[in-house]
């Protein structure tokens, strides 16, 4: 049973990330090759505050890009992306992502 008053973001696919800006594109591309992280792991590679860190990562789950995941206690980050599909993409083009 849906919720109406609760939206779910779109299902996005891994050609969705190219659209992103470059600064969010290459954070889900680490997190995807990471495949689960901290905040604290991402500010850490991103030289950058947790404040600023979870402003960044609280765009990308409202977005669709990666899910928080809330593991006793400890809040990781993973890529969430809707089932993989043979892809028509060039390896050129994967290569870009």
């Amino acid at each position: 049973m849906s919720n109406p008053d609760f939206e779910t973001p779109a299902e996005k696919s891994v050609a969705d990330v190219i659209n992103l800006p470059d600064d969010q594109r290459q954070l889900v591309n680490w997190i995807t090759h990471q495949q689960k992280v901290t905040a604290s792991e991402v500010a850490t590679h991103t030289n950058q505050t947790e404040e600023v860190t979870q402003a960044q990562l609280q765009s990308l789950v409202s977005q669709g890009f990666i899910q928080e995941i809330n593991d006793s206690g400890s809040v990781y980050y993973q890529p969430r992306f809707v089932g993989k599909q043979k892809s028509r993409l060039s390896q050129k083009i994967w290569d870009k992502l």
